[in-house]
């Protein structure tokens, strides 16, 4: 569980680098938020693996798979995407509570 929380934290850190990133320009006064979409982001960092995620899901699977992913996930704000995952990983990462049922 311990995996968990700790990738909760990374993408916590993730999804709070990206929403200042797309916050900048607007506390700086030198334009308006814009959040950056997951797609738009990884397009800028690695476009050649973008482009094989993309082969790979359509022709390995099906193109429906690949439009699916794009509407869910590669079309949101990169903030928001991490962010949701490091609240899921939380979720499944959380110390359980230990319940003494033998107490009188």
């Amino acid at each position: 569980m311990s995996v968990f929380r700790f990738l909760a934290a990374l993408f916590a850190l993730i999804a709070i680098i990206a929403f200042v990133a797309d916050a900048t320009p607007q506390i700086t006064g030198t334009g308006p938020f814009v959040p950056t979409t997951l797609e738009a982001q990884w397009e800028r960092t690695s476009p050649n693996s973008l482009k094989g995620a993309k082969s790979n899901v359509s022709d390995g699977i099906s193109p429906v798979v690949w439009t699916a992913l794009e509407a869910i996930a590669l079309r949101r704000p990169t903030w928001g995407v991490f962010g949701v995952l490091a609240l899921l990983a939380g979720l499944i990462g959380r110390r359980r509570r230990r319940v003494n049922v033998y107490v009188n």
